[in-house]
């Protein structure tokens, strides 16, 4: 009889280069190794041009992980002192293997720009294939409804392809739940929160910052499509909100965002 598969899936926004940039990454990466995560969805990944920092390089190095950068948002930023030129990418880190990868660009404003959606077919153990398709949506307030738009976008191009049984959309929604975005987003694609479904501990937060004013605001999320021509959706469990301590020798976080955690079972 085939074993189970179990897949545990964080995903988490890396801060771009902002706050002990080394450190915090020396922090992250020994917190994801604790942690043991198969696959890793991550936004704001850090990439100097003059190629002293990769964040996602170095992440997968430290885990022996697989990965696939999607650079966007090029422009100057601060980083150890010297303003330079960089980037800040989307990225997926897999123990299995990566076998196609695409992209898409999601509406976009002068304002805030480049944003973008990535996507990885990644091979399991059992043979199956799922799609992990990252994102990372607007900050922007103004103008009103515009992500609500980015939403849609996405949920039509998640739904657009029913090649494989698996899908789970991660990211930093910058939206809550409860949002007019998240709802739009659900309408279209009939996702599930992959937190709510494993059983993840109520209220779900992911801002470290909020968290310390006492205010617990999840805004990144783990979202399952149904299997295709189902109202059916795979098994999570023990979700999680994760890489939410601070570091015991410089009382650091990883992030100024906490991680989503939560595992797939498949039979």
């Amino acid at each position: 009889m085939q074993q189970p598969v179990s897949l545990k899936i964080i995903t988490l926004n890396t801060w771009k280069c902002d706050g002990n940039y080394a450190l915090r990454m020396r922090i992250t990466a020994e917190q994801l190794k604790h942690l043991k995560p198969d696959i890793v969805a991550c936004q704001e990944c850090f990439y100097s041009v003059e190629g002293n920092a990769d964040t996602l390089k170095f992440l997968a190095g430290e885990l022996n992980m697989k990965y696939y950068f999607l650079p966007g948002r090029e422009k100057k930023r601060l980083f150890e002192g010297k303003w330079i030129e960089s980037l800040s990418g989307l990225g997926i880190l897999s123990t299995y293997p990566i076998v196609s990868v695409r992209q898409f660009a999601l509406p976009s404003i002068p304002e805030d720009n480049d944003r973008k959606v990535q996507q990885a077919v990644i091979c399991l153990p059992n043979g199956e294939n799922i799609t992990i398709t990252n994102t990372h949506l607007t900050h922007l307030q103004e103008p009103a409804g515009f992500r609500k738009i980015q939403a849609e976008a996405l949920g039509r191009f998640v739904t657009a392809d029913k090649t494989y049984r698996y899908r789970l959309v991660c990211g930093d929604f910058n939206a809550t739940l409860e949002s007019a975005e998240i709802a739009t987003f659900f309408k279209i694609t009939a996702a599930i929160d992959t937190y709510e479904a494993g059983a993840g501990a109520a209220p779900k937060y992911s801002l470290a910052e909020a968290f310390g004013d006492n205010k617990m605001i999840g805004v990144d999320h783990i979202f399952a499509l149904p299997l295709p021509g189902t109202d059916l959706y795979p098994k999570f469990i023990n979700s999680s909100v994760v890489l939410n301590r601070p570091d015991e020798a410089t009382g650091l976080y990883p992030s100024d965002h906490f991680g989503i955690c939560t595992t797939m079972v498949l039979s």
